[in-house]
């Protein structure tokens, strides 16, 4: 008999199935748009100058795949870009997800995703006790928000299955954990990095996010493309005096 989570799952991929022939073609390069750049799982955050995407219809989206295997044409885009989105993904489609994305780079572009959390930091606050994210404590209350991504805030398991999983952290990640998918979906080589959110009650380091790109470079070349895509966010998504490389 399947368990209530392959009954929601089946519901959401038929979901996504719908929206991919309604809504999908392969994201194309326009002659007049040589370098463009891609705004993953946006949700209703829109960011000027990326195309906006996700896998439904919101106000800020320009276009909706099917992220699990976005249909990129090869070498259309020169920059992959999510904010908070990874860790929703189903384990078995982060690698496809991510091979699509390598294949659509051009020769020098890059995929940077961020807002993942960071399991070790998580688990060593909760033990040692120390400040929280949102409260004077590291809780069972803040790990279960960032392991689990607190998916009552989306909706009703029961009423409102599809959002519930939607919102659901399916994955939990470390800097091995990481490297490993990038080298497996094609990426040459890559930047992890833990850092703190602005804003919250303490800023602790308890998210992560990685620089990725096909070829193999020095560590120091790709440090430095990071930091300077990074400093677009810089105190608004990333606190980046708190930013470590892992």
């Amino acid at each position: 008999m399947a368990s209530l989570f392959q009954v929601i799952e089946k519901k959401i991929k038929k979901k996504y199935r719908k929206l991919r022939v309604k809504f999908q073609k392969p994201l194309a390069i326009s002659p007049d748009e040589k370098r463009t750049k891609v705004h993953l799982g946006c949700g209703k955050d829109r960011l000027a100058g990326f195309v906006n995407i996700d896998c439904q219809p919101t106000p800020a989206t320009d276009r909706v795949l099917d992220l699990a295997f976005p249909d990129f044409e090869p070498s259309s885009i020169a920059l992959a870009f999510s904010h908070a989105f990874f860790e929703h993904m189903f384990r078995s489609a982060r690698v496809p997800h991510l091979r699509q994305v390598c294949k659509g780079l051009v020769a020098d572009g890059a995929c940077c995703y961020i807002g993942i959390p960071y399991f070790p930091n998580i688990a060593k606050l909760y033990v040692e006790g120390g400040p929280g994210s949102a409260g004077p404590k590291f809780d069972l209350a803040n790990v279960y928000g960032y392991t689990h991504g607190s998916p009552e805030i989306s909706g009703d398991p029961v009423k409102d299955p599809a959002l519930w999983i939607g919102q659901l952290h399916k994955s939990l990640f470390d800097e091995e954990e990481m490297t490993g998918l990038l080298e497996e979906a094609g990426f040459g080589s890559q930047a992890i990095f833990s850092y703190a959110n602005p804003g919250d009650t303490n800023e602790v380091p308890i998210c992560m996010g990685f620089y990725a790109i096909k070829y193999v470079a020095p560590v120091e070349e790709l440090r430095a493309r990071a930091l300077g895509f990074l400093q677009q966010f810089a105190d608004r998504r990333i606190r980046m005096s708190t930013l470590q490389w892992l």
